[in-house]
């Protein structure tokens, strides 16, 4: 991702919009030391509204308003340093911004602390720390810890893990993340209603959660979708064309359960050419549709 993107998409998480008035409004409160007008102006320099977009200027208003403790603008800082856009990276210096930031009760920032914990990137590795923090953000509606609680119950601590596995918690952060929009809760929804994870199987939501996080380009639910067209399940019709389209798109992201499909397909001829060919210009001519603007979803759903 281009630094500038990354920037207008951390930005834009925190706070409302750009305080009211004109540029040159804007560039006199901050100025005067307004942490307000200079976390806007932060925000103008990396979406380019009004300014050309430069970066480098985001970052130098986003580190003022930063130091006077504006929280969101230490969140942003925050993500800065962890990815390494627009500064070095610096995965202890991020933490040091999110835990400021955490402080005053911003929940993504709370998350991003939690996200550090598990990953043991800038903060010492410990679940049960990353734990507390993501309860912390989810308690205040924070989509992506959310998903983060909802994977953990979902897999466990580790692979092989079952302690801490609890598909009804699971289920609960799941939905509630996927309703705000979390294309990997969606799929792991899908992946549970369709197979039975945590109780008897429900079509009519396996196909829901399936086709919402398929349309917005999650391979493993295109994968589970194909299968739901070839055995014509939730009252879909029995379509091969469908199935071998959905499983197309899943191959050429690398998804083996998609790969593995395809093959079964051209191994034992299910589909003509002619077919075939359909199914290739449909899935040509698919275009996923945008995911709600969020934070690190980074706890993505494994099957």
């Amino acid at each position: 991702m281009a630094a500038g993107l990354f920037l207008a998409g951390v930005l834009n998480l925190n706070a409302s919009g750009p305080a009211p008035g004109s540029l040159d409004a804007l560039r006199k409160a901050a100025a005067s030391g307004d942490s307000k007008a200079e976390y806007a102006l932060a925000k103008r320099y990396a979406d380019g509204v009004g300014v050309r977009r430069d970066d480098a200027m985001a970052v130098e208003y986003l580190r003022k308003s930063a130091a006077q403790g504006y929280a969101p603008a230490e969140t942003g800082l925050g993500s800065c340093y962890a990815h390494g856009h627009g500064v070095p990276l610096h995965l202890a210096e991020a933490v040091k911004w999110y835990r400021k930031a955490a402080a005053q009760g911003d929940a993504l920032a709370e998350y991003s602390v939690g996200v550090a914990y598990a990953n043991g990137g800038g903060a010492p590795m410990d679940m049960n720390v990353a734990l507390k923090w993501w309860r912390m953000a989810a308690e205040k509606g924070r989509m992506e810890a959310e998903n983060a609680l909802g994977q953990f119950y979902y897999h466990g601590k580790f692979p092989g893990d079952t302690a801490d596995i609890n598909y009804t918690l699971a289920s609960q952060w799941l939905l509630k993340a996927a309703h705000q929009g979390s294309l990997p809760a969606m799929a792991t929804l899908g992946y549970m209603y369709q197979y039975g994870v945590g109780g008897p199987p429900d079509w009519l939501q396996a196909l829901k959660w399936n086709r919402l996080a398929a349309e917005r380009g999650d391979a493993g639910a295109q994968d589970d979708l194909g299968q739901m067209y070839e055995n014509g399940n939730a009252g879909l019709p029995h379509d091969n064309v469908q199935a071998y389209k959905w499983f197309l798109l899943s191959s050429r992201q690398g998804n083996k359960d998609g790969q593995h499909d395809i093959m079964e397909y051209q191994m034992h001829h299910i589909l003509p050419p002619s077919e075939i060919a359909k199914a290739q210009t449909l899935a040509d001519q698919f275009r996923p549709l945008p995911a709600p603007a969020t934070g690190d979803d980074s706890k993505t759903a494994e099957h």
